[in-house]
């Protein structure tokens, strides 16, 4: 039976709404796919309330349809944890909590994602790298479309890029430049095996650090990096490319998933693919836990 769910990627000036829908063979269809120009800066102005109901007016196009959500924060506090090996989800959660209170001064007021890492230490363990985000505007926006629908997933988009991994048929090299934060990332079926984040004070810093990532991780080489962010400009590009001679690519959902529909809307830009990615992560474990549930 065909399953579909709405996915809405919000980013600090710009989010995309998409509805995804399962196909036969394993395939998915993209029947809708829209960007509005306002993100969460803008949620969190005095219009947060407006823009929220704007949001509203394009999802209750499907009134009845299930809701993913991914923010891009304005930076991440990363943290490498071990966790029990066969930990549930719900004691995930624990675990973080628990680890939150050690790591932040004021862990309330963050989220947090996890997601695996490198090799495991051991059959009773796994390796995971936390994700500390701000809290606000995504709590808020989260509790407001709750009330009116099942949310299946809340957090950041690396999740759900991760998720593209299991799919890729090689290694993903993503690096994510933003104003507040440079994010490098190896992985390969579904596990981080490479990762850093660094803080940067100012596009010099990003220069920087954007360098010194590519040129210390030889696979950069081997592969394409896909490069998105609010300083992925023209010029940065130009920059990173005269000083590596490395192939850069924007973010994009791997060819090996089937998908049709996709010429039909604009989804080159990073937004959509993250909103993308979302629905695909939410549709897959959707699909899962009924297989589990039988």
């Amino acid at each position: 039976m065909s399953k579909s769910l709405i996915a809405c990627a919000i980013d600090a000036r710009e989010c995309a709404i998409v509805r995804l829908k399962t196909a036969g063979g394993g395939s998915y269809s993209l029947s809708g796919c829209k960007t509005l120009p306002f993100g969460l800066d803008d949620l969190a102005s005095g219009n947060g309330k407006r823009l929220l109901k704007k949001l509203d007016s394009h999802l209750n196009v499907w009134p009845d349809e299930e809701l993913a959500l991914c923010f891009g924060p304005k930076n991440y506090l990363p943290l490498p944890a071990s966790f029990p090996a066969h930990a549930d989800t719900e004691k995930c959660k624990e675990y973080c909590k628990i680890e939150a209170g050690y790591f932040l001064n004021q862990p309330e007021e963050y989220h947090c994602d996890s997601t695996d890492y490198g090799v495991s230490q051991n059959g009773l363990h796994k390796k995971k790298i936390l994700l500390f985000y701000p809290a606000e505007p995504c709590r808020r926006a989260t509790e407001h479309f709750a009330t009116t629908r099942r949310i299946l997933f809340s957090g950041t988009p690396q999740p759900p890029l991760l998720h593209l991994s299991k799919f890729a048929g090689e290694r993903q090299v993503i690096l994510e430049i933003e104003n507040n934060y440079l994010l490098f990332r190896v992985s390969g079926e579904g596990r981080i095996e490479t990762f850093s984040c660094h803080q940067v004070k100012n596009r010099k810093e990003s220069e920087y650090f954007t360098i010194k990532a590519l040129v210390e991780n030889p696979i950069c080489r081997e592969t394409e990096v896909q490069l998105f962010g609010s300083l992925a400009d023209k010029t940065m590009m130009r920059l990173i490319q005269k000083e590596t001679s490395m192939k850069l690519k924007p973010l994009s959902i791997p060819p090996s998933i089937p998908i049709s529909n996709l010429k039909k809307f604009s989804t080159s830009s990073a937004i959509a693919v993250k909103a993308i990615s979302t629905a695909l992560m939410a549709l897959d474990e959707q699909k899962r836990f009924t297989l589990f549930s039988d």
